[in-house]
């Protein structure tokens, strides 16, 4: 699927409209921030601990990455790179409907009709 850039193009004071509640985009971004940076990592870095996992820095999962290596089975090296938690937040437009413009050769086919009656 295509991702939408849409919502990180809207200012922070544009409003959005749910369920006849109204709020405004910059503070739709803050909670979210809040959401994903400090809860989210907190659930993190417990879950982590509690199964054992040597990460430190769970901060980096969200912002840059993890630099880590991995080894394949059956590859003859570790590839280096990062690990990385990615969290999409989207707003996918509604498809607007379509109507058939009206063809200039519908008179005609509805003059040929008539003709043929």
């Amino acid at each position: 699927m295509e991702e939408n850039w849409y919502l990180q193009e809207c200012r922070d004071d544009d409003v959005i409209s749910s369920k006849e509640k109204l709020f405004k985009v910059g503070k739709f971004r803050e909670t979210l921030n809040h959401v994903f940076t400090q809860r989210l990592v907190n659930i993190v870095n417990a879950t982590f601990q509690e199964r054992k996992l040597p990460v430190t820095n769970t901060q980096e999962f969200l912002d840059s990455g993890l630099e880590c290596e991995i080894l394949k089975i059956g590859a003859k090296a570790w590839e280096s790179g990062k690990i990385r938690i990615k969290i999409a937040v989207e707003f996918i437009p509604d498809e607007p409907e379509i109507t058939e413009p009206e063809s200039p050769l519908d008179d005609l086919r509805r003059l040929i009709h008539e003709d043929d009656l």
